[in-house]
């Protein structure tokens, strides 16, 4: 090789961002030190590096969401957030003591994300309970195929319309 091209690959590589050789959990670690520091582009910059080495990694994607938040980019948050979720992190109180979330505490899709994932499973109905409760929303369900206890216009309305006609 000649020194131009020695020079041309160094010069090429230096583009790169740097973070070429540096494993997920390196970049982890420097998007957790940037977070601590405030610095919330680098952090978002590290912690998305980490997830393109390692996607599955979910505490990649939990520190990428809370830099994201803090940039004010919410939609993308809450997307790095349910990743981090599916990919298993699991971890309740991390989630609702992050600080750097608290940007998207308010909003409707954080607050269905954690009743969705953390909310305990319905109860089911006690025993005495459920056949009469089958029964009657069964005579309900029965009633309204047959139209009863609608008006005509209801039954009007709930009736497809016909498609007008072409001339």
């Amino acid at each position: 090789m000649t020194r131009i091209s020695v020079l041309a690959a160094c010069l090429l590589l230096a583009a790169c961002g740097g973070d070429t050789f540096t494993n997920s959990k390196t970049l982890r670690t420097q998007a957790t030190e940037s977070l601590a520091q405030k610095n919330f582009g680098i952090a978002a910059d590290k912690a998305y590096a980490a997830t393109l080495k390692a996607p599955k990694e979910a505490e990649s994607w939990f520190l990428l969401a809370q830099a994201q938040a803090q940039l004010g980019r919410k939609n993308a948050a809450m997307a790095s957030l349910e990743n981090a979720i599916v990919n298993g992190f699991t971890d309740e109180e991390a989630i609702k003591g992050a600080a750097n979330l608290e940007p998207l505490r308010k909003s409707e899709a954080y607050k269905e994300l954690m009743v969705a994932t953390f909310a305990p499973p319905a109860a089911a109905p006690a025993e005495g309970a459920a056949p009469a409760a089958a029964a009657a929303e069964g005579a309900s369900e029965e009633a309204k195929a047959k139209g009863e206890g609608q008006a005509p216009a209801q039954a009007q309305a709930s009736a497809p319309a016909e498609a007008p006609q072409k001339h």
